[in-house]
């Protein structure tokens, strides 16, 4: 027995050591590409509207292939699905570093974006089914650190190493940890974990679901004029995904179970609202900082790393206070000072506001973020039952990234509306008051999270 407790926690060490590396790595190489978006135009020369594919691509594979990605953790085991993904991720990324035109690129980036999904919806998945109940928030801290991590590096790092070696070092960067990643989970971890029960595949809601989905990010790019038609036809497929699923016996996503277990549905929305309304704050504050303040590219990232290094400080510590304490009680305080935050950064920002107060303020509110993530992913992943956890971690991911489509959406309207022009032309005095009503819409919308993810203290898991 003492030898198999052994094994176990032996076990345990290398499955959270590749999860952390993947979790880096995954964030660290999204973050960092951002920043090499010019020097990979320079290259490409297609401008930097089509140049943003390269990461756009990625970002919507990664949103049709997660609910799919859960189903197989569920079926076919969450061990070999965090080693596929891993496989695909990095492998990918030593065929772009080769790769010699722009569409192959964009090509490439979008199967690595189910790469991305089948990392996502499994890693959760595998620390809930793992370790113990009494530790899992803690853990679950653990990995939300490695991702701020890479989150906090990516400027700094990523731009260095774009700038001395170029921007295809990136991927050759990121194929190392993802080529270690998958070793130390293929080598190290031999146990597997999957649903008892078999259940069908639901291809029909399926295909609705991605009808909804691509029609829905279609429509949030305003610059596109069918937009209200791709408006309209995502929530006509959405009506009838709900309509189609509710009469489905084994159903992609079960309707039922979301109606019946408020406390995982309110969870998954309080994400879904944290990440609408936090997710485009480096954007706003970027073009903020450097286009209003005149600040250089490298002094608006040092600025912006304050919220992401919070972040990684205190993660860890959220969860593990949420092992002790009423996790969904511990993420409403963290989503209340996010709220706060954006409030104050919505009233004062100005042309003068001192960068220590800036500073001060996204630090506070990484704070809130900290206190916020790893307790509601112990939410989420404790109220599913160990059958469903593949299905728990995609459908958080999911909400996650939807979330940050939305953030985008509302942030680049919001912009667009304030000078009746394109991004690029936007004058100063508009883009100030627009980066002041975002902030302030943005805390109004935090409100709502911040109720639904307080309703839930009073709710069983």
């Amino acid at each position: 027995m003492k030898i198999q407790i052994n094994i176990k926690l032996k076990e345990n060490r290398w499955l959270l050591m590749a999860i952390v590396i993947g979790s880096f790595f995954n964030s660290f190489m999204s973050s960092s590409l951002n920043i090499a978006m010019p020097v990979i135009d320079n290259e490409y020369h297609v401008g930097l509207a089509k140049v943003a594919w390269i990461s756009e691509s990625f970002l919507l594979a990664s949103a049709v292939g997660l609910m799919l990605a859960g189903w197989l953790a569920d079926q076919f085991g969450r061990r070999k699905t965090f080693l596929f993904g891993n496989l695909i991720f990095g492998f990918i990324s030593l065929f772009i570093y080769f790769v010699p035109g722009f569409y192959p690129a964009v090509m490439l980036r979008f199967i690595q974006g189910l790469g991305s999904a089948l990392i996502m919806a499994s890693a959760p998945a595998l620390i809930a089914s793992a370790f113990d109940p009494s530790r899992r928030g803690f853990v679950l801290g653990i990995q939300t650190t490695f991702t701020y991590v890479g989150l906090s590096l990516a400027p700094l790092l990523g731009g260095a190493l774009t700038q001395i070696f170029g921007w295809r070092s990136l991927f050759l960067f990121n194929f190392i940890f993802g080529l270690a990643a998958l070793s130390i989970m293929f080598f190290g971890v031999k146990s597997e974990w999957k649903a008892e029960i078999r259940n069908k595949f639901d291809v029909g809601g399926y295909v609705i679901f991605l009808l909804a989905i691509v029609a829905l990010v279609l429509a949030l790019d305003w610059m596109n004029k069918f937009s209200i038609i791709m408006l309209l036809f995502s929530l006509m497929a959405a009506y009838f995904f709900i309509r189609y699923e509710l009469k489905k016996e084994m159903p992609f996503i079960s309707i039922a179970f979301l109606k019946s277990n408020k406390y995982f549905t309110n969870s998954n929305f309080a994400a879904l609202i944290n990440y609408a309304t936090t997710f485009a704050i480096s954007y706003v504050l970027s073009l903020y900082l450097q286009n209003v303040r005149g600040m250089t590219p490298v002094g608006a990232g040092l600025i912006l790393c304050f919220q992401p290094l919070m972040m990684a400080l205190f993660s860890a510590y959220a969860g593990h206070l949420s092992d002790r304490h009423n996790p969904g009680k511990i993420a409403s305080y963290g989503m209340a000072m996010i709220a706060l935050a954006l409030f104050i950064i919505g009233i004062t920002l100005s042309e003068k506001l001192p960068f220590a107060i800036i500073a001060g303020l996204l630090a506070f509110l990484g704070f809130g973020f900290a206190l916020f993530s790893s307790p509601n992913t112990n939410a989420v992943m404790s109220s599913a039952d160990a059958g469903s956890y593949g299905f728990a971690s995609a459908f958080l991911a999911f909400n996650r990234l939807f979330g940050q489509f939305i953030s985008m959406a509302l942030a680049s309207a919001f912009i667009l509306l304030s000078n009746h022009t394109h991004l690029a032309a936007v004058e100063e005095q508009a883009l100030l008051m627009a980066s002041k009503i975002i902030f302030i819409f943005f805390g109004m919308l935090s409100c709502l999270g911040v109720y639904l993810s307080y309703q839930r203290i009073r709710m069983k898991k």
